[in-house]
């Protein structure tokens, strides 16, 4: 009697190192595109600025507006992680000759950013922008209300609760439509740009093994180090600016419904407004430059 073959093995797709942050860098990415489509459709529309709405009633400008308010959330909390700084500090590095240690590849890519760096934003005016358009504390009050609403739908939801998710889509979606105006956006695909740039060479092996560490947390943190930011605590910054996001995109989406529903199976925006809430982290004190030396 011959006995069958045993089944395959199975074999699972290894799951990228920094898969979810590359994702919502797409996310970012993708949301920007919307908003430049809408906006230019919108601008074309000769009978959009025709109709007369009420003061204070959500349109099509508000949403596209909102779509360009997810990826700066995200590119705030990445700013806060020292993502940023923490490129444009090692593209000065390797500019100077600091870093003497073999990068292969990634040595054009930071040569390209340094090369660049007069045609972005700087540091002052990427955090003029965020303390703009996410004004604290204001911003986390109608953000941390608008997440409660949501994670109150996990279990379907009453009246009462349906009706404080409408006010809090309201409140939030008209806070950032007010500030997210024309020099908002065009800094918001400057810095996502930046920040899929700055990723590119960040992630590299041989520049982490330049610096005596193996992880891109753990870089950024080195640089971070003075101001107290430890690598957990990046990550943290990290997981709460996608959660953020996530949430975000979903409102830019529904801003303008009169009566927004979440099904209780949306377990991806419910999750996210759930990390967000348990993830509030308080802003750290102003301290000293970042500093940042290559290993001997």
């Amino acid at each position: 009697m011959r006995l069958a073959p045993p089944p395959p093995d199975i074999r699972l797709a290894p799951r990228h190192e920094h898969e979810p942050l590359l994702r919502a860098l797409a996310l970012s990415l993708a949301a920007l595109e919307r908003q430049s489509a809408m906006a230019l459709a919108l601008s074309a529309d000769p009978l959009d600025s025709a109709i007369d709405l009420p003061p204070g009633a959500p349109n099509a400008m508000d949403r596209a507006q909102l779509q360009a308010a997810a990826p700066l959330y995200f590119a705030a909390e990445l700013e806060a992680a020292g993502l940023l700084p923490t490129a444009e500090l090692i593209a000065g590095l390797f500019a100077s000759g600091a870093i003497t240690q073999p990068l292969g590849p990634g040595a054009q890519l930071i040569n390209s950013f340094w090369r660049a760096r007069r045609e972005r934003l700087d540091v002052n005016e990427r955090q003029a922008i965020f303390a703009r358009v996410i004004e604290t504390p204001y911003f986390e009050r109608l953000m941390a209300a608008l997440c409660e609403a949501i994670v109150a739908q996990a279990d379907g939801g009453d009246l009462r609760e349906r009706v404080a998710l409408e006010t809090a889509c309201a409140s939030l979606g008209e806070f950032l439509a007010l500030r997210v105006d024309p020099m908002a956006n065009l800094a918001a695909r400057d810095i996502v740009a930046n920040i899929n740039l700055a990723l590119g060479f960040l992630r590299d092996r041989m520049l982490q093994a330049a610096f005596g560490v193996n992880s891109l947390w753990q870089l950024v943190a080195i640089a971070g180090a003075t101001q107290g930011q430890s690598a957990s605590l990046i990550q943290r910054r990290v997981d709460q600016g996608r959660a953020g996001q996530t949430v975000l995109l979903w409102l830019a989406e529904h801003y303008a419904d009169p009566a927004p529903q979440i099904a209780a199976e949306d377990y991806e925006l419910i999750g996210a407004a759930q990390r967000w809430l348990s993830g509030r982290i308080a802003a750290p004190a102003s301290g000293s430059a970042p500093t940042l030396s290559a290993a001997a």
